[in-house]
């Protein structure tokens, strides 16, 4: 395996292949998204996980992702969401290709920052920064759930909650050389997004993102101008839309340099025609199903999806 891509959106990917996918009670308390289950309707929807899963891996490999698959382990029902634990990050003059490792909120979640993953992905990355031993701080940072990154201006994007905490996010920033843009958003009953990645992303020259959850105007301001200020297009996302998963999208790229978006069947269901038309003109559109995922675990494509840049 290989690092690939450019700067500003992969073309290869790792996943993790579900076994024994299920509805994670530690990580409810933070997750407003999960929807708990029946045991019968638990059961239907672990299996199809491994359906959808596959559908996923095929769709990208498709048009021209490389996707890397290994597969979770019993003792981590949310292993799919592999891009909560560690994230990849290009080469340049400063600092060579970087693996950087984090801290999980919930316990049985830091079992899938398994050594045997990373001793995969070392090899494309001299440079390893690890933040996880902020676990036992109770200082808590999901990656690329936590931060929404816009690599060309290198500024990080990250809603304030308990799994993204304001000091280690500003520790990241000047570690790994961005802008930090911090923000509390807030969905429909005032609970905080558990994830940035789920009310916004940036990709293509584009930006969905749900103002609205931003209650606070100078914050909604601030984040507004500094999307504009690095030549995004703003999609505007709604509170319904953002519930739909439509923040939950990633800007991808094929090994030829096509510029793509992922999402889910849901999301794409969420945008109005004219909003298909406006993504699509910035990156051809790849969805699929993932309602077990979005379901029990209250995750979407995005979240299924760890770039390997």
């Amino acid at each position: 395996m290989s690092a690939g891509s450019s700067a500003e959106a992969a073309s290869r990917v790792l996943v993790i292949e579900p076994l024994h996918f299920r509805y994670n009670l530690q990580t409810v308390d933070t997750n407003a998204f999960q929807v708990a289950p029946a045991p019968e309707e638990e059961q239907r929807l672990s299996r199809l996980a491994v359906t959808q899963h596959q559908a996923l891996r095929d769709l990208l490999s498709a048009n021209g992702v490389v996707v890397t698959t290994a597969r979770s382990q019993d003792a981590t029902p949310d292993a799919p969401f592999c891009n909560n634990w560690f994230s990849t990050h290009p080469g340049d003059q400063t600092d060579p290709p970087t693996l950087v490792l984090y801290p999980l909120l919930a316990e049985n979640r830091r079992a899938e920052r398994r050594s045997d993953l990373i001793a995969l992905l070392r090899p494309d990355y001299p440079r390893i920064v690890d933040f996880s031993p902020n676990e036992t701080k109770g200082r808590f940072l999901e990656s690329t759930g936590s931060l929404v990154l816009d690599p060309g201006p290198r500024v990080a994007y990250a809603a304030l909650s308990p799994r993204t905490n304001l000091s280690l996010a500003t520790e990241w920033a000047n570690r790994l050389r961005y802008r930090l843009e911090a923000f509390t958003a807030v969905d429909r009953s005032g609970i905080p997004y558990y994830h940035t990645n789920v009310l916004m992303f940036i990709g293509h020259g584009l930006a969905g993102i749900c103002l609205d959850a931003i209650r606070s105007n100078d914050e909604r301001r601030r984040i507004e101008a500094s999307l504009r200020h690095d030549a995004r297009e703003i999609l505007p996302l709604s509170q319904e839309q953002a519930a739909s998963f439509c923040g939950n999208c990633l800007a991808l790229s094929s090994t030829t340099g096509e510029p793509l978006f992922v999402m889910s069947s849901q999301a794409w269901r969420g945008f109005s025609p004219a909003e298909r038309e406006q993504i699509a003109r910035h990156g051809r559109i790849l969805h699929t199903e993932l309602s077990a995922f979005e379901l029990l675990g209250g995750g979407s494509a995005r979240c299924l999806i760890a770039e390997l840049f």
